[in-house]
Protein backbone atom coordinates (compact mmCIF):
# COMPACT_ATOMS: atom_id res chain seq x y z
CA UNK A 1 0.00 0.00 0.00
CA UNK A 2 1.29 3.52 -0.83
CA UNK A 3 2.32 5.81 1.21
CA UNK A 4 0.30 9.00 2.14
CA UNK A 5 1.50 12.66 2.33
CA UNK A 6 0.96 12.84 5.98
CA UNK A 7 3.11 9.49 6.74
CA UNK A 8 6.08 10.41 4.58
CA UNK A 9 6.17 13.89 7.04
CA UNK A 10 6.12 11.35 9.97
CA UNK A 11 8.93 9.56 8.88
CA UNK A 12 11.01 12.63 8.30
CA UNK A 13 10.35 14.04 11.67
CA UNK A 14 11.14 10.21 13.49
CA UNK A 15 14.15 10.55 11.38
CA UNK A 16 15.21 13.94 12.96
CA UNK A 17 14.50 11.96 16.38
CA UNK A 18 16.47 8.67 15.68
CA UNK A 19 19.90 10.83 14.46
CA UNK A 20 20.81 12.75 16.78
CA UNK A 21 24.31 14.84 15.44
CA UNK A 22 23.59 17.70 18.11
CA UNK A 23 23.25 15.59 21.42
CA UNK A 24 24.92 12.31 23.59
CA UNK A 25 22.95 9.03 22.73
CA UNK A 26 21.25 7.53 26.02
CA UNK A 27 19.27 5.16 25.01
CA UNK A 28 20.96 1.37 24.60
CA UNK A 29 18.87 0.68 21.97
CA UNK A 30 20.22 3.63 19.55
CA UNK A 31 23.76 3.17 20.53
CA UNK A 32 25.80 1.59 17.69
CA UNK A 33 29.57 0.07 18.25
CA UNK A 34 32.30 0.56 21.21
CA UNK A 35 31.78 -3.18 22.64
CA UNK A 36 35.53 -3.58 23.76
CA UNK A 37 35.23 0.08 25.38
CA UNK A 38 31.98 -0.71 26.85
CA UNK A 39 33.97 -4.65 28.11
CA UNK A 40 36.03 -2.16 29.88
CA UNK A 41 33.85 0.08 31.79
CA UNK A 42 31.46 -2.86 33.12
CA UNK A 43 34.64 -5.08 34.05
CA UNK A 44 35.67 -1.94 36.38
CA UNK A 45 32.14 -1.26 37.56
CA UNK A 46 31.89 -5.17 38.65
CA UNK A 47 35.87 -5.05 40.57
CA UNK A 48 35.92 -3.58 43.59
CA UNK A 49 38.77 -0.95 43.97
CA UNK A 50 38.48 -0.36 40.01
CA UNK A 51 37.53 3.19 37.82
CA UNK A 52 37.35 4.19 34.90
CA UNK A 53 39.13 7.02 32.65
CA UNK A 54 37.39 7.54 28.79
CA UNK A 55 39.75 9.51 26.98
CA UNK A 56 40.43 10.44 23.15
CA UNK A 57 39.47 13.03 20.86
CA UNK A 58 36.52 15.74 20.67
CA UNK A 59 33.69 14.40 19.24
CA UNK A 60 34.32 10.34 19.17
CA UNK A 61 31.45 9.78 21.31
CA UNK A 62 32.76 9.81 25.01
CA UNK A 63 30.29 11.17 26.69
CA UNK A 64 27.62 8.71 24.92
CA UNK A 65 28.81 5.77 25.66
CA UNK A 66 29.13 7.14 29.40
CA UNK A 67 25.50 7.77 29.15
CA UNK A 68 25.08 4.02 27.58
CA UNK A 69 27.25 1.73 29.32
CA UNK A 70 25.05 1.50 32.01
CA UNK A 71 22.14 -0.40 30.48
CA UNK A 72 24.46 -3.27 29.92
CA UNK A 73 24.88 -3.58 33.68
CA UNK A 74 20.97 -3.84 34.44
CA UNK A 75 19.49 -6.75 36.05
CA UNK A 76 16.84 -8.38 38.60
CA UNK A 77 18.88 -7.86 41.53
CA UNK A 78 21.63 -4.76 41.13
CA UNK A 79 20.13 -1.30 41.30
CA UNK A 80 22.41 1.26 39.86
CA UNK A 81 22.42 4.74 41.44
CA UNK A 82 24.22 6.55 38.13
CA UNK A 83 24.86 10.12 38.62
CA UNK A 84 26.63 12.63 36.11
CA UNK A 85 27.70 15.94 36.39
CA UNK A 86 29.74 17.72 34.09
CA UNK A 87 32.48 19.97 35.08
CA UNK A 88 33.36 23.44 34.14
CA UNK A 89 36.34 25.43 34.66
CA UNK A 90 35.17 27.44 37.64
CA UNK A 91 34.48 24.11 39.62
CA UNK A 92 36.36 23.10 42.62
CA UNK A 93 36.38 19.77 44.41
CA UNK A 94 33.93 20.79 46.88
CA UNK A 95 31.86 22.60 43.76
CA UNK A 96 32.21 19.38 41.83
CA UNK A 97 30.79 17.17 44.79
CA UNK A 98 28.25 19.18 45.96
CA UNK A 99 26.76 18.67 42.36
CA UNK A 100 27.53 14.50 42.81
CA UNK A 101 25.67 15.13 46.45
CA UNK A 102 22.54 17.04 45.22
CA UNK A 103 22.14 14.47 42.41
CA UNK A 104 22.37 11.59 44.94
CA UNK A 105 19.82 13.11 47.27
CA UNK A 106 17.81 13.15 44.45
CA UNK A 107 17.61 9.89 43.69
CA UNK A 108 18.18 8.40 46.67
CA UNK A 109 15.40 10.44 48.93
CA UNK A 110 18.09 11.80 51.17
CA UNK A 111 19.07 15.63 51.62
CA UNK A 112 22.93 14.64 51.45
CA UNK A 113 23.58 18.08 49.77
CA UNK A 114 22.48 19.36 52.82
CA UNK A 115 24.78 17.66 55.26
CA UNK A 116 27.92 19.55 53.53
CA UNK A 117 26.99 23.19 53.82
CA UNK A 118 31.16 23.72 53.73
CA UNK A 119 34.36 22.43 52.29
CA UNK A 120 34.00 18.30 50.80
CA UNK A 121 36.88 16.51 51.33
CA UNK A 122 38.06 13.08 49.90
CA UNK A 123 36.92 11.37 53.66
CA UNK A 124 33.83 12.67 53.07
CA UNK A 125 33.17 10.78 49.68
CA UNK A 126 34.54 8.30 50.43
CA UNK A 127 32.28 7.52 53.68
CA UNK A 128 29.43 8.46 51.97
CA UNK A 129 29.78 6.47 48.94
CA UNK A 130 30.59 3.71 51.03
CA UNK A 131 27.18 3.89 52.91
CA UNK A 132 24.54 2.66 50.00
CA UNK A 133 23.00 -0.59 50.52
CA UNK A 134 24.62 -3.97 49.14
CA UNK A 135 22.02 -3.97 46.49
CA UNK A 136 23.00 -0.81 45.16
CA UNK A 137 26.10 0.00 43.01
CA UNK A 138 26.69 3.98 42.80
CA UNK A 139 28.27 5.16 39.76
CA UNK A 140 29.75 8.42 39.59
CA UNK A 141 30.69 9.85 35.96
CA UNK A 142 32.54 13.38 35.61
CA UNK A 143 32.46 14.54 32.13
CA UNK A 144 34.10 17.06 30.31
CA UNK A 145 36.95 16.32 33.02
CA UNK A 146 39.73 18.64 30.69
CA UNK A 147 37.60 21.57 31.50
CA UNK A 148 38.90 21.39 35.39
CA UNK A 149 41.59 24.20 35.50
CA UNK A 150 41.90 23.94 39.49
CA UNK A 151 44.75 21.64 40.68
CA UNK A 152 44.06 21.05 43.29
CA UNK A 153 40.65 20.01 42.62
CA UNK A 154 42.50 17.36 40.76
CA UNK A 155 44.85 16.38 43.22
CA UNK A 156 41.96 15.70 45.54
CA UNK A 157 39.81 13.94 42.93
CA UNK A 158 42.75 11.47 42.55
CA UNK A 159 43.00 11.35 46.24
CA UNK A 160 39.46 10.08 46.18
CA UNK A 161 39.90 7.13 43.74
CA UNK A 162 43.40 6.30 45.58
CA UNK A 163 41.08 6.04 48.70
CA UNK A 164 38.23 4.26 47.38
CA UNK A 165 40.35 1.70 45.89
CA UNK A 166 41.92 1.35 48.89
CA UNK A 167 39.05 0.76 51.20
CA UNK A 168 37.57 -1.56 48.40
CA UNK A 169 34.72 0.56 48.32
CA UNK A 170 31.72 -1.01 46.01
CA UNK A 171 31.63 2.61 44.08
CA UNK A 172 32.78 3.42 40.40
CA UNK A 173 34.32 7.19 39.72
CA UNK A 174 34.55 7.79 35.51
CA UNK A 175 36.38 10.22 34.26
CA UNK A 176 35.53 11.44 30.80
CA UNK A 177 37.51 13.62 28.77
CA UNK A 178 39.14 15.37 25.94
CA UNK A 179 43.05 13.92 26.06
CA UNK A 180 45.98 12.10 23.97
CA UNK A 181 46.56 10.26 27.57
CA UNK A 182 45.57 9.44 31.04
CA UNK A 183 48.64 11.51 32.13
CA UNK A 184 46.83 14.21 30.42
CA UNK A 185 43.73 14.53 32.43
CA UNK A 186 45.33 12.97 35.94
CA UNK A 187 49.11 13.28 36.46
CA UNK A 188 48.71 12.44 40.21
CA UNK A 189 49.71 9.28 42.35
CA UNK A 190 51.93 6.90 40.31
CA UNK A 191 49.90 4.34 42.39
CA UNK A 192 46.28 5.09 41.02
CA UNK A 193 47.36 3.56 37.38
CA UNK A 194 46.27 -0.18 39.34
CA UNK A 195 42.96 1.76 40.17
CA UNK A 196 42.07 3.07 36.73
CA UNK A 197 40.80 1.07 33.57
CA UNK A 198 41.65 3.08 30.80
CA UNK A 199 39.27 3.36 27.84
CA UNK A 200 40.90 5.23 25.25
CA UNK A 201 37.97 6.18 22.30
CA UNK A 202 39.60 6.07 18.68
CA UNK A 203 37.12 7.50 15.97
CA UNK A 204 35.28 5.03 15.08
CA UNK A 205 36.01 2.05 12.56
CA UNK A 206 33.69 0.91 9.33
CA UNK A 207 31.53 -1.70 10.69
CA UNK A 208 30.78 0.98 13.92
CA UNK A 209 29.56 3.70 11.40
CA UNK A 210 27.54 1.32 9.53
CA UNK A 211 26.07 0.22 12.51
CA UNK A 212 24.65 3.61 12.98
CA UNK A 213 23.06 4.53 10.15
CA UNK A 214 21.54 0.55 9.29
CA UNK A 215 20.29 0.48 13.08
CA UNK A 216 18.29 3.44 12.33
CA UNK A 217 17.57 3.31 9.14
CA UNK A 218 16.16 -0.11 10.49
CA UNK A 219 13.50 1.52 12.56
CA UNK A 220 12.49 3.76 10.16
CA UNK A 221 11.65 0.79 7.96
CA UNK A 222 13.98 1.94 5.23
CA UNK A 223 17.13 0.96 3.36
CA UNK A 224 20.45 2.37 2.43
CA UNK A 225 22.57 1.46 -1.00
CA UNK A 226 26.03 -0.05 -0.14
CA UNK A 227 27.40 2.92 -2.46
CA UNK A 228 25.68 5.87 -0.71
CA UNK A 229 26.63 4.06 2.67
CA UNK A 230 30.26 4.11 2.06
CA UNK A 231 29.62 7.46 0.85
CA UNK A 232 28.36 8.72 3.93
CA UNK A 233 31.31 6.25 5.95
CA UNK A 234 34.11 8.03 4.16
CA UNK A 235 32.57 11.67 4.28
CA UNK A 236 32.54 10.93 8.54
CA UNK A 237 36.24 10.23 9.01
CA UNK A 238 35.61 8.29 11.84
CA UNK A 239 33.49 10.41 13.92
CA UNK A 240 29.53 9.43 14.80
CA UNK A 241 28.71 13.58 14.40
CA UNK A 242 28.76 13.65 11.19
CA UNK A 243 27.71 10.34 10.17
CA UNK A 244 24.52 10.96 12.32
CA UNK A 245 24.20 13.99 10.30
CA UNK A 246 24.28 12.98 6.89
CA UNK A 247 22.16 10.21 7.72
CA UNK A 248 19.73 12.12 8.85
CA UNK A 249 19.33 14.51 6.38
CA UNK A 250 20.10 11.57 3.13
CA UNK A 251 17.06 10.34 5.17
CA UNK A 252 15.15 13.14 4.62
CA UNK A 253 15.69 13.45 1.25
CA UNK A 254 15.01 10.25 0.34
CA UNK A 255 12.03 10.06 2.01
CA UNK A 256 10.98 14.07 0.58
CA UNK A 257 11.45 12.35 -3.10
CA UNK A 258 8.94 9.47 -1.68
CA UNK A 259 11.57 6.72 -1.55
CA UNK A 260 12.39 4.30 1.25
CA UNK A 261 15.67 3.85 -0.28
CA UNK A 262 18.47 6.01 0.25
CA UNK A 263 20.70 6.64 -3.18
CA UNK A 264 23.89 8.36 -3.45
CA UNK A 265 22.17 11.41 -5.26
CA UNK A 266 20.44 11.76 -2.04
CA UNK A 267 23.69 11.66 0.19
CA UNK A 268 24.60 13.97 -2.51
CA UNK A 269 22.12 16.61 -1.95
CA UNK A 270 22.80 15.76 2.24
CA UNK A 271 26.27 16.72 1.82
CA UNK A 272 24.57 20.14 0.80
CA UNK A 273 22.35 20.97 3.75
CA UNK A 274 25.10 19.59 6.05
CA UNK A 275 27.47 22.90 4.40
CA UNK A 276 24.47 24.86 5.11
CA UNK A 277 23.68 24.26 9.08
CA UNK A 278 27.68 23.70 9.94
CA UNK A 279 28.72 25.29 12.83
CA UNK A 280 29.33 29.09 12.42
CA UNK A 281 32.70 28.89 14.28
CA UNK A 282 33.77 26.36 12.03
CA UNK A 283 32.99 28.20 8.69
CA UNK A 284 34.59 31.23 10.54
CA UNK A 285 37.87 29.27 10.99
CA UNK A 286 37.61 27.81 7.49
CA UNK A 287 37.53 31.24 5.64
CA UNK A 288 40.39 32.82 8.15
CA UNK A 289 42.33 29.80 7.13
CA UNK A 290 42.01 29.84 3.18
CA UNK A 291 41.03 33.67 2.31
CA UNK A 292 44.14 35.80 0.72
CA UNK A 293 44.42 38.87 -1.29
CA UNK A 294 46.75 36.85 -3.52
CA UNK A 295 45.61 35.07 -5.55
CA UNK A 296 47.16 31.52 -6.54
CA UNK A 297 47.05 30.66 -2.72
CA UNK A 298 47.24 26.43 -2.01
CA UNK A 299 45.74 27.23 0.96
CA UNK A 300 42.41 25.58 0.45
CA UNK A 301 44.20 22.47 -1.36
CA UNK A 302 46.69 22.35 1.36
CA UNK A 303 44.15 21.78 4.58
CA UNK A 304 42.47 19.31 2.23
CA UNK A 305 44.78 17.18 1.99
CA UNK A 306 45.18 17.35 5.61
CA UNK A 307 41.72 16.30 5.98
CA UNK A 308 42.76 13.38 3.92
CA UNK A 309 45.99 12.65 5.31
CA UNK A 310 46.47 9.32 6.70
CA UNK A 311 46.63 10.04 10.81
CA UNK A 312 47.47 8.00 14.00
CA UNK A 313 45.35 6.98 16.85
CA UNK A 314 45.31 10.56 17.99
CA UNK A 315 44.40 12.22 14.75
CA UNK A 316 48.21 13.57 14.39
CA UNK A 317 49.69 13.19 11.01
CA UNK A 318 53.07 13.82 9.95
CA UNK A 319 53.65 16.23 6.96
CA UNK A 320 54.92 13.63 4.59
CA UNK A 321 51.39 12.22 4.96
CA UNK A 322 50.31 15.33 3.63
CA UNK A 323 52.21 14.77 0.05
CA UNK A 324 50.08 12.05 -1.42
CA UNK A 325 46.58 13.29 -0.71
CA UNK A 326 48.17 16.95 -1.74
CA UNK A 327 49.61 15.70 -5.06
CA UNK A 328 46.09 13.66 -6.28
CA UNK A 329 44.44 17.09 -5.75
CA UNK A 330 46.92 19.60 -7.30
CA UNK A 331 47.68 16.70 -10.34
CA UNK A 332 51.37 16.74 -9.72
CA UNK A 333 54.07 15.56 -7.45
CA UNK A 334 54.53 17.70 -4.39
CA UNK A 335 56.90 17.70 -2.00
CA UNK A 336 56.93 18.62 2.05
CA UNK A 337 58.99 21.64 0.65
CA UNK A 338 56.52 23.14 -1.39
CA UNK A 339 54.07 23.20 0.92
CA UNK A 340 55.80 22.80 4.69
CA UNK A 341 55.42 26.95 5.75
CA UNK A 342 51.20 26.35 4.93
CA UNK A 343 51.47 23.70 7.93
CA UNK A 344 53.13 26.46 10.16
CA UNK A 345 50.60 28.86 9.31
CA UNK A 346 47.68 27.13 9.62
CA UNK A 347 48.60 26.83 13.34
CA UNK A 348 48.91 30.51 13.63
CA UNK A 349 45.70 32.20 15.25
CA UNK A 350 45.65 34.56 12.31
CA UNK A 351 45.02 31.59 9.87
CA UNK A 352 42.00 30.59 12.79
CA UNK A 353 44.50 28.08 14.30
CA UNK A 354 42.66 25.50 12.56
CA UNK A 355 45.62 22.88 13.07
CA UNK A 356 47.56 21.91 16.12
CA UNK A 357 50.63 20.59 15.88
CA UNK A 358 53.29 18.29 18.48
CA UNK A 359 56.93 17.36 18.67
CA UNK A 360 60.06 18.59 17.70
CA UNK A 361 61.83 20.62 15.24
CA UNK A 362 61.75 18.20 11.66
CA UNK A 363 59.77 16.15 13.59
CA UNK A 364 56.59 18.00 13.50
CA UNK A 365 53.07 16.15 13.11
CA UNK A 366 49.92 17.90 13.02
CA UNK A 367 45.94 17.58 13.61
CA UNK A 368 43.11 19.59 13.66
CA UNK A 369 42.41 21.57 16.50
CA UNK A 370 38.93 20.80 16.16
CA UNK A 371 37.66 17.33 15.00
CA UNK A 372 34.75 18.28 13.49
CA UNK A 373 36.95 20.38 10.79
CA UNK A 374 38.08 17.73 8.97
CA UNK A 375 34.45 16.40 7.44
CA UNK A 376 33.79 19.64 7.04
CA UNK A 377 36.76 20.40 5.08
CA UNK A 378 36.42 17.22 2.65
CA UNK A 379 32.41 18.45 1.94
CA UNK A 380 33.86 21.81 1.38
CA UNK A 381 36.37 20.22 -0.84
CA UNK A 382 33.87 17.50 -2.76
CA UNK A 383 31.54 21.22 -3.28
CA UNK A 384 34.31 23.04 -4.62
CA UNK A 385 35.21 20.80 -7.18
CA UNK A 386 38.55 20.42 -5.52
CA UNK A 387 38.53 16.95 -5.14
CA UNK A 388 36.45 13.80 -7.05
CA UNK A 389 34.99 11.03 -5.22
CA UNK A 390 37.11 8.62 -6.65
CA UNK A 391 39.53 10.03 -5.47
CA UNK A 392 37.91 10.06 -2.08
CA UNK A 393 38.00 6.24 -1.65
CA UNK A 394 41.56 6.25 -3.31
CA UNK A 395 42.80 7.94 -0.10
CA UNK A 396 40.59 6.13 2.15
CA UNK A 397 42.44 5.71 5.76
CA UNK A 398 43.15 2.37 7.33
CA UNK A 399 40.69 2.60 10.01
CA UNK A 400 37.86 2.87 7.71
CA UNK A 401 39.56 -0.39 5.76
CA UNK A 402 38.90 -2.76 4.24
CA UNK A 403 35.10 -2.68 4.86
CA UNK A 404 34.93 0.24 2.16
CA UNK A 405 37.16 -1.26 -0.46
CA UNK A 406 34.53 -3.44 -2.30
CA UNK A 407 31.61 -1.15 -1.49
CA UNK A 408 32.09 2.07 -2.61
Amino acid sequence: MAEGVGNWKAKEFEAMELFSPGAPIDEDALFAGRAQQIGKMIDAVLQRGQHAIVYGERGVGKTSLARTFKYKLLGPTRHLAVIIVNCDPSDTFTSIWRKVFRDLASSEGNNLANDYPGEISPDDVRRELSGFDLTVTPIVILDEFDQLRDPTAKTLIANTIKALSDFSIPATVILVGVANSVAELVNEHLSLSRAIVQVPMQRMSAAELEEIVESRLNKLGMKISRSALAQIIALSRGLPHYTHLLGQFSARQALATEHLTIEESHVDAAERDCLERANQTIRQHYHSATHSPRGGNIYKEVILACALAEPDEFGYFPPKAVTIPLSAIMKKPYTVAMFGVHLKRLCDDDRGSILEFTGSSRRFRYRFREPLMQPYVVLRGLAENLIEKTVLKQLMPNYLQPRLSSVF
